[in-house]
């Protein structure tokens, strides 16, 4: 396993079984060899362009056949991949490429075309994904290729694979106390955890699994790659939707499904079905599952949930599994890593208290490298040759482990993490803004919704809904904060910064606006 790549993998699948499926998207079943001959084109065609190894290529698209054959590809050229989120807008998405600072560009023209204005230096190419006739995203003078052109350059070029050591992916984290960072993972790591997954979910060859998560998340890629190790497939559905999520399981035929803890709450509150149980699933996998409806919900749709734990730095840390799992806990440690929960001074707590979870690794290649173009973040979180995960938890006596939260500044929105820290500074671009804070608050479906307080500067006026019509502006819809109160002042330290542990304290009041027709304000924790 250990010097096995994803190309090799893939390389060996399409010869030992051409015509077996590998992906499922869009109602099309690709085949392993078509998977495979279509990322060794992209990666030769991406060095045939002039592309080194080691170069960061930004894709920006939705998931599509396209989408996996492009990320497969860039990392069988020995090139970073760098997948931004689609919902990334204005002054985010822009810090996003302009810190990655990508040779090419890859994308759907929707997309690229949202980012040309963003970027006062364009890239030296662009590669574009279905184009759609109009002008060039990036003008005449960037040379502009399609997807299929891509291909046809590549078609007979070669390849070297990479070594397992090499960085295959960055992947943009939320940032708490400053911009995000760009996480940079080796081309073990997809394997790695890959393979822990199907291990714990006990996939056979032949089988499906489904996610509708993006895979511009780590998660979705681990399937995909877990799936073909096991001699299956991946479904890859669009997006998640509640009327259409048990649909596209039937229609894929899957046994398992990757879930969030959002997903389920939203698909508990639908409306039962005489069919709710009638549909192949067995399992679903996933983390923050509401651990007052796990129990009734795998009654009610007939699958066992499997709830783990893991982060873009360390995928999967921690795991119940099918033969030793309890209700409310994220499970015990993988065999991979090397698993404590601390103190402020990094010393072991004891069994029933609350510590940050730190962990190192077994093996190589089970971790992030390290943050792109932050040394320093870097070392922060590497302190006494432990990473610090900055989460807080507690264990039993079995060495079952228990989420209590975060110790940063950070908020936890359906699936995704939330930097406080780049709302407040989004909202303090708005000219009657004179300083914010924004907090996570309980929500009704699972972990937080985004709160805002405001105060706004001398003589001016804050309007709620147009801060939040400016907001989206700047903001993926998912940090664009739900509730927005404007306050007179807010809580301060000694040394005159927010006190963010008084404003949590605090929480909303009843006159928070709601963005959500007919919501009431929540009170946070």
């Amino acid at each position: 396993m250990r010097d096995l790549t994803v190309y090799s993998m893939l390389a060996e699948q399409a010869e030992k079984s051409p015509d077996s499926s590998a992906l499922l998207v869009g109602g099309r079943d690709y085949s392993r060899a078509l998977l495979f001959d279509t990322v060794r084109s992209v990666a030769a065609g991406l060095r045939e362009l002039g592309l080194d190894r080691g170069d960061r290529v930004a894709l920006i698209a939705n998931n599509r056949f396209e989408s996996a054959a492009c990320w497969l590809g860039i990392n069988a050229a020995g090139m970073i991949d760098v997948p931004i989120n689609s919902e990334a807008r204005g002054a985010h998405l822009q810090y996003l490429i302009q810190d990655a600072a990508p040779r090419l560009l890859i994308g759907q023209p929707e997309y690229l075309r949202m980012l040309a204005p963003l970027l006062p230096t364009p890239p030296e190419r662009v590669v574009v994904i279905d184009p759609d006739g109009g002008e060039p995203p990036f003008g005449t003078e960037v040379p502009h290729l399609s997807y299929a052109e891509l291909l046809e350059v590549g078609r007979d070029g070669f390849v070297t694979p990479p070594r397992n050591d090499e960085h295959a992916t960055m992947i943009y984290t939320s940032g708490t106390t400053g911009p995000s960072k760009g996480v940079l993972l080796p081309q073990a790591y997809y394997l790695t955890w890959a393979r822990r997954g199907i291990e714990g979910m006990r996939m056979q060859p032949g089988e499906t699994v489904y996610t509708p998560e993006p895979l511009f998340h780590s998660d979705a890629r681990a399937y995909l790659i877990g799936a073909l190790l096991a001699g299956g497939r991946l479904a890859l559905g669009q997006r998640f939707s509640v009327s259409g999520f048990w649909d596209e399981v039937r229609a894929a035929d899957a046994s398992y499904f990757s879930y969030l803890g959002t997903m389920l709450s939203l698909l508990y509150a639908a409306p039962e079905r005489e069919d709710d149980s009638a549909n192949p699933a067995v399992l679903g996998v996933g983390g923050a599952a509401p651990a007052a409806i796990h129990e009734a919900f795998e009654r009610r749709f007939g699958v066992r949930l499997l709830e783990m734990y893991g982060m873009t730095e360390a995928l999967g840390i921690t795991t119940n599994t099918l033969d030793d799992s309890r209700v409310g806990s994220v499970g015990k440690p993988v065999p991979e890593l090397e698993v404590q929960l601390v103190d402020a001074d990094d010393l072991p707590v004891p069994v029933g208290e609350i510590g940050e979870l730190v962990l190192r690794p077994r093996e190589p290649g089970t971790i992030m490298s390290g943050y792109w173009n932050k040394p320093e973040a870097t070392l922060a979180a590497w302190r006494n040759l432990w990473f610090h995960t900055g989460d807080r938890m507690r264990a039993d006596e079995d060495g079952f482990l228990y989420y209590v939260g975060r110790l940063k500044d950070s908020i936890r929105r359906r699936g995704e993490n939330v930097s406080a820290w780049e709302v407040e500074l989004a909202m303090g671009r708005h000219p009657h803004v004179l300083e914010a804070a924004a907090i996570g608050v309980p929500s009704a479906l699972g972990e937080e919704d985004v709160a805002a307080l405001v105060v706004p500067r001398e003589g001016c006026v804050i309007e709620p809904e147009e801060l939040h019509i400016f907001l989206r502006a700047d903001l993926p819809r998912y940090a664009v904060p739900r509730y927005i109160e404007v306050v007179e002042s807010l809580p301060k330290t000694p040394t005159e910064r927010v006190n963010k542990d008084l404003v949590r304290a605090r929480g909303l009041t009843d006159r928070a606006w709601d963005a959500e027709p007919g919501g009431r304000a929540r009170a946070s924790r």
